[in-house]
């Protein structure tokens, strides 16, 4: 009874419901769409993904570093809601005017899913910042159950639409953000809190917004490039082994979630003790997500097929060498929390720019003479650069994380 109710379990519990979800409502709702319906559906969801990515970076990713240093916890709280609330109606509302300027024929559903995603999402992270981990599993069981209904009504929909689709899922995600409002009861207003809680966000997210836009683009140009490069075949069959792989990314997002504010905090009183707890927190992590990446390495060809079916076996090698490309993600995470957790933000934007600039400069070369394996060179050469890049600010520091991470 003591290990069911261990924080770290409960997290890991709620990790597996909400990867398991979302990996398989992909694979459910591309099985119910037509293949140019689900681009259309991907092609919202990597909007929505950038717009988390932008808010993120003034709201959550300050929060995950300040919430572990404030002394007024529910005026702080009451602050971030809020300011996340109101980036999500200005993300809306310039989503509207861009469609009536360019003439483009956005749902409005699209809209309201889009908005209950967002909150959802800051939901799941400001709970685990806090450090309470089962109101988010009951959070994520909540709209995971509200999620199977509402895909359920739409597969008994005889129209198989866009529209139709985002009006019945936004409904768990938006129910998700009422149940957050009573959990965290923003209702603590303070002046001197709420200024001085938006001067630090300002400050910290000027940085961390420049960063968010420049890593989705470092993360995303040789895909994107693949599209123009090699038609659109290779572009659905890069994206499918992406999201396959998309469920150890969000494992790795909870990793971040709930293990950077902790370290942050310990940092802020010993900076060694808190690179001693990420390190071993990083040691175990990978017992768990290493054992994972070996069995996809293994029964890559498998898993393909099985998802998209058997046109999809002869680009297998994809999803191996994005599960080779994983293993680096991992070994980078401590080091990219360390530069996080030390609030070295401008640092933490170079790398990123750095990984661009190598991506808009050799793109054009290593798809044109490479086709798909150019994009795998570049996206594991655009890797390689960062951790390349953040140990040598660390080594700057004399903080030789990387040495105690690789002594396992």
């Amino acid at each position: 009874m003591k290990f069911a109710n261990s924080p770290k379990v409960i997290v890991l519990l709620d990790q597996a419901l909400f990867s398991g979800t979302s990996f398989l409502c992909t694979v459910i709702i591309a099985r119910m769409l037509d293949m140019e319906t689900f681009g259309q559906y991907s092609g919202y969801l990597l909007g929505i993904y950038l717009a988390v990515s932008g808010i993120g970076a003034f709201v959550i990713q300050p929060l995950q570093v300040l919430v572990g240093q404030t002394t007024n916890l529910k005026q702080y709280l009451t602050f971030a809601f809020w300011l996340q609330v109101l980036a999500v109606l200005i993300f809306v509302a310039l989503i509207f005017v861009i469609a009536f300027v360019i003439q483009a024929n956005i749902p409005f559903s699209a809209l309201l899913f889009a908005a209950g995603f967002l909150l959802h999402d800051f939901g799941r992270r400001v709970l685990l910042a806090t450090n309470r981990p089962k109101s988010t599993l009951l959070l994520d069981a909540i709209s995971t159950l509200g999620l199977s209904a509402a895909l359920f009504i739409f597969y008994l929909d005889h129209q198989k639409d866009l529209s139709s689709l985002f009006s019945y899922v936004a409904i768990p995600y938006l129910l998700s953000s009422l149940l957050l409002f009573w959990q965290i009861k923003p209702i603590y207003f303070e002046n001197a809190v709420l200024v001085s809680s938006f001067r630090l966000h300002v400050i910290e997210g000027k940085w961390l917004f420049l960063t968010a836009i420049t890593q989705w683009w470092s993360s995303n140009l040789f895909v994107v490039a693949s599209g123009i490069y090699l038609g659109a075949a290779a572009l659905g069959a890069l994206r499918l082994a992406q999201s396959l792989m998309g469920v150890l990314n969000v494992l790795l997002q909870s990793f971040e979630n709930y293990i950077l504010p902790q370290t942050a905090a310990i940092i802020n009183t010993d900076v060694h003790q808190g690179m001693a707890y990420l390190t071993n927190a990083s040691r175990k992590a990978g017992m768990l997500f290493l054992p994972v990446l070996a069995v996809t390495l293994i029964f890559s060809q498998q898993i393909f097929v099985l998802v998209g079916g058997k046109e999809y076996a002869s680009y297998a090698y994809l999803l191996q060498a994005i599960t080779l490309l994983y293993v680096l993600v991992f070994i980078s995470q401590p080091i990219r929390l360390l530069i996080r957790a030390l609030r070295l933000n401008r640092h933490f934007f170079y790398g990123y720019l750095f990984s661009l600039t190598f991506a808009l400069v050799f793109s054009h070369a290593l798809l044109s003479n490479f086709g798909l394996s150019g994009v795998l060179i570049g996206l594991a050469a655009s890797q390689l650069l960062l951790i390349a890049y953040w140990v040598y600010i660390l080594l700057n520091r004399n903080l030789q994380l990387w040495k105690s991470f690789t002594s396992f």
